[in-house]
């Protein structure tokens, strides 16, 4: 076997290169090779190598751009600075409004039940309902929202833990909804937070920082009542789900919480809620 030919620098050359009989060269084969190790750095190096260094900026043009950038950083800064009492005004404003707006629909939340009181007790004067049609209207009512209830029951009343920026020691919707439904499963007759009345309608929620129920925000502290057999529910309550939720908020988070029983409880009804559609079931 003959030696490879040695390849030197006039190989490189396609002038120069071997050939064979036929003319073609040798290494014709190879040219994918021979490209590689002739042109391994890209051409823009050779072109950027011919330019020369660059020479590096004037310190009188440096000088130049600074000052625009310090120009357009303190137009920025003065104009945030001459907004910052207008934005501080219209968030005053738009706080103003929605108190306002809250108080309004207070007031009418209140007719609204006076209204529904006032039109129950017409029904009834009127004697278009037997005895145990209007038994069977209070239940329903009842279980349902749409009446008052009065009678004995239990208050859960919840605080944030001491260090309110952890996420576990503030008291947030889903706390509120274990309550709720503990209480439920307990045996409870009705439910109110902070004397909003629940429904199957009502919604409790994180709006922001604020927990909302029935679209109302509400401030600490939650206070949870129930009306039921005041013994049975404590009893049932603290072994229930909600009961040992509130026992591990308050181990590992801080969360204060406290149960009492109360002799008389007075759960309104929730305005919101009206006769759609009704049938009888089969």
């Amino acid at each position: 076997m003959r030696p490879a030919p040695s390849v030197d620098a006039a190989a490189d050359d396609p002038v120069d290169a071997p050939t064979d009989a036929q003319g073609r060269r040798l290494d014709a084969s190879m040219d994918l090779l021979r490209t590689l190790r002739l042109e391994a750095v890209d051409p823009e190096y050779a072109a950027v190598a011919a330019r020369g260094p660059r020479r590096p900026p004037r310190p009188v043009t440096v000088v130049a751009l600074l000052g625009v950038v310090g120009v357009v950083l303190g137009l920025t800064v003065a104009t945030q600075l001459r907004a910052a009492p207008a934005t501080a005004v219209e968030r005053a404003d738009l706080i103003a409004r929605i108190t306002q707006a809250e108080a309004d629909q207070d007031v009418l939340r209140e007719r609204a039940v006076a209204l529904s009181v006032e039109n129950d007790a017409l029904t009834r004067a009127s004697g278009g309902l037997d005895a145990a049609t209007a038994a069977e209207r209070d239940r329903l009512g009842v279980l349902s929202g749409t009446l008052a209830v009065t009678g004995g029951g239990v208050r859960v009343t919840l605080e944030d833990g001491p260090d309110g920026s952890v996420r576990g020691s503030r008291v947030v919707d889903t706390d509120l909804r274990m309550v709720a439904h503990g209480l439920w499963a307990a045996g409870a007759e009705a439910v109110a937070i902070n004397g909003h009345r629940l429904s199957t309608r009502t919604p409790i929620r994180n709006a922001g920082d604020a927990i909302t129920v029935d679209f109302r925000s509400l401030s600490a502290p939650y206070v949870v009542e129930a009306i039921g057999d005041p013994t049975t529910l404590s009893e049932a309550f603290a072994a229930s789900e909600g009961g040992r939720w509130l026992a591990g908020l308050a181990e590992h988070y801080g969360v204060a919480w406290t149960l009492t029983q109360e002799r008389a409880l007075t759960l309104g009804a929730d305005p919101g809620l009206g006769t759609e559609r009704a049938e009888r079931m089969r």
